[in-house]
């Protein structure tokens, strides 16, 4: 057994402090001297049959200790754990407190090693949370049915190109660049940009100016775009490229067709059908997250800093991805957001530790529940089963 000493830094951190004896680093020696012998040549003998002291100076005494460190290390940690029943998150954070006579019989080393292990997770009686569900009480009203029917009419519409300017309801395309004191903004410069007039997707005070615009006019105008000390003017220029005026489908059986259904109340009902479902799954969302603000509030752990790191970490690397896709280079997206990636990995930190806490708890109720972890969906299991047991 390894001379091992043990202090516990905090719930989730412990230091061990390991002796490694003569009699351990005589068998680390050994391997690292074998090995690194026979890849050096000392002239007058055979590879592997020099004096000890020759073969040492030819290999070089700064590399020969350096391997015997990390051999000794690589050999004696794995065995400190299991000795100590520690199962670490984490690489450790190693201090070399001593190393005496390395390269002779009398070999000591002796190290400090921190070490993040998974924390304690006390939870409270999780069995007597009790959630309110409000899915008995959905409704459709007639308001959201002909909103979508109106989506709807609107994807099958068709376009007339029309000379008059350009009013609410209108479909355009233009060219514009925004200006800050003279320096274009490439995010407010595009070519061809279509958009519905009045379809809340253009800055209000920008599609102000736009209104009454006909085809092949040019305009300059002002805003003031931003909040609070963020607020400044931009000036626009726009080229009105098309003018188009938007024919709706009848809203009759045969508009209903196109959907595989052969009146308009059966297009209506499943439409209504579809908003109850959607509701439905923003209800049991919504009982999710009401369930999981429960058992943080009854729970009691201690979260080791490398897990919300490395949650942070994957947090911003899944925003690189989304920003990719989107065509967006990430840094430009970070010019975007006036942030460097190091603020945004600190912004996202409240929400990673939120969500480390909440994987370390399911994960106890899990072995409880006696639910199999090694499967994929573990988690969405443990909700599911308290929610059964919470909905009242």
């Amino acid at each position: 057994m390894l001379n091992i000493k043990k202090e516990n830094i905090s719930k989730s951190k412990v230091k061990i402090s390991v002796i490694l004896p003569p009699e351990f680093m005589v068998g680390i020696f050994k391997k690292v001297y074998d090995k690194l012998a026979g890849s050096v040549e000392v002239k007058g003998f055979r590879p592997g049959k020099a004096p000890k002291n020759l073969t040492i100076m030819q290999i070089g005494e700064n590399r020969l200790i350096s391997e015997i460190v990390d051999l000794a290390f690589q050999e004696s940690y794995p065995q400190a754990l299991k000795q100590e029943k520690l199962i670490p998150i984490a690489p450790p954070k190693i201090n070399l407190k001593k190393m005496v006579d390395l390269t002779t019989d009398n070999a000591e080393i002796e190290y400090e090693a921190e070490i993040e292990l998974l924390p304690e997770v006390k939870i409270g009686n999780y069995k007597n949370i009790r959630i309110q569900n409000s899915e008995l009480r959905i409704k459709v009203s007639k308001e959201e049915i002909d909103q979508v029917m109106s989506h709807l009419l609107r994807q099958h519409a068709t376009f007339n190109d029309i000379e008059r300017s350009c009013k609410d309801g209108d479909r355009i395309e233009m060219d514009f660049v925004g200006y800050d004191k003279g320096v274009a903004l490439e995010h407010l410069t595009s070519k061809n940009y279509p958009v519905i007039l009045g379809s809340k997707v253009l800055i209000p005070d920008i599609e102000k100016n736009i209104i009454g615009m006909k085809k092949g006019e040019e305009k300059k105008f002002n805003v003031k775009l931003g909040k609070d000390k963020d607020v400044k003017n931009v000036d626009f220029e726009v080229k009105m490229n098309n003018v188009q005026e938007v024919i709706l489908p009848k809203l009759d059986d045969s508009f209903a067709v196109k959907f595989q259904k052969k009146t308009i109340k059966e297009l209506t009902d499943a439409v209504e059908k579809d908003i109850i479902e959607q509701k439905k799954l923003n209800e049991k969302q919504n009982q999710e997250n009401r369930l999981v603000d429960e058992l943080l509030k009854i729970s009691d752990l201690e979260i080791p800093e490398s897990l919300t790191e490395q949650e942070s970490k994957r947090m911003v690397d899944q925003m690189k991805e989304r920003t990719q896709m989107a065509g967006i280079p990430y840094e430009k997206y970070l010019e975007s957001i006036k942030k460097t990636e190091e603020e945004l990995i600190r912004d996202t930190k409240p929400q990673a530790e939120r969500t480390v806490k909440i994987g370390l708890i399911l994960g106890e109720i899990a072995k409880q529940e006696k639910i199999d972890l090694s499967k994929e969906n573990s988690g969405k299991q443990v909700i599911d089963k308290l929610l059964e047991n919470a909905i009242k």
